[in-house]
């Protein structure tokens, strides 16, 4: 049998462009989405409701995928969202939801796949994190604290999983041409239009500067393609940036350099000793 990928978040965007590139590339695709129905014309091996906020859900999702195909190869954790704002006017409940589907969804993943893999005595988790975990801008700080957060648990993990023959890819994209912008804008109405907010200006400056950058923006297929990369190399890098202009590319590679060199010196793990 060909890899079994699960990918979470496919009903549109990067998710959905995964799922149908790797079927054609002769992948064993578990496609789900929140919403089952944004699947109905999706040509994949099995498609599932997937709820990443629900425990039950992603068992539920885990356990239909393992009855039927008896592994998991790769776990693509994309299911995400933006909240914009100020972070003095995004509420609370909106902070928590936005970090309860971006960084405890993939935890819950994680948890749920990971014993499979362990058992395996392989896999690949690959994370899908953003520029925004590197970088914070005004009025994207509730979304760019779970991608760091993202960040923190991809590194921990990258160590405590190569025990266990388990690799962690992190994948890093700009901005790409997909509806999560929009998704964001309409989740912050309540917010950026009120006309009272002492950040009014600010509001006005990002959408400025988000309708220069969208101008240029390329499709998801060009993070597809370095995450279908990511998952057909023998020995994958950490990290994978897409859709990145050179100057943000310079800072992160620096910063991922000496920080990654300085993880090696302190923890020297051999994948290939695992205990028993």
């Amino acid at each position: 049998m060909s890899k079994v990928v699960l990918i979470t978040g496919c009903s549109t965007g990067i998710g959905r462009d995964l799922a149908q590139r790797l079927t054609q590339s002769g992948y064993t695709v578990v496609a789900t989405a929140r919403k089952a129905e944004t699947l109905d014309d999706l040509s994949v091996a099995l498609k599932l409701p997937l709820d990443v906020t629900q425990s039950q859900s992603v068992n539920h999702a885990v356990a239909h995928t393992l009855r039927q195909f008896g592994r998991i190869d790769v776990l693509v954790n994309n299911a995400g969202y933006s909240m914009l704002g100020a972070l003095e006017e995004v509420s609370e409940e909106q902070t928590q939801r936005v970090f309860d589907v971006n960084v405890f969804g993939v935890l819950r993943m994680i948890r749920a796949v990971v014993p499979h893999m362990r058992e395996q005595r392989s896999g690949r988790i690959i994370n899908i994190s953003s520029i925004a975990g590197k970088l914070s801008t005004p009025v994207n700080g509730t979304y760019s604290a779970t991608k760091f957060a993202l960040d923190a648990l991809s590194d921990a993990l990258q160590m405590e999983l190569a025990l266990f023959g388990i690799q962690v890819v992190l994948v890093e994209p700009g901005a790409i041409k997909t509806q999560f912008d929009g998704t964001a804008q309409t989740l912050a109405q309540n917010i950026v239009l009120k006309s009272a907010s002492p950040y009014r200006s600010l509001y006005k400056q990002s959408d400025q500067f988000a309708a220069s950058m969208r101008k240029d923006e390329p499709g998801p297929e060009v993070v597809s393609e370095v995450i279908e990369q990511a998952i057909k190399v023998v020995t994958p890098k950490a990290r994978y940036l897409a859709a990145i202009p050179l100057s943000g590319r310079l800072v992160i590679h620096l910063r991922d350099f000496v920080w990654g060199s300085v993880l090696k010196h302190m923890f020297k793990i051999n994948p290939l000793e695992m205990p028993s």
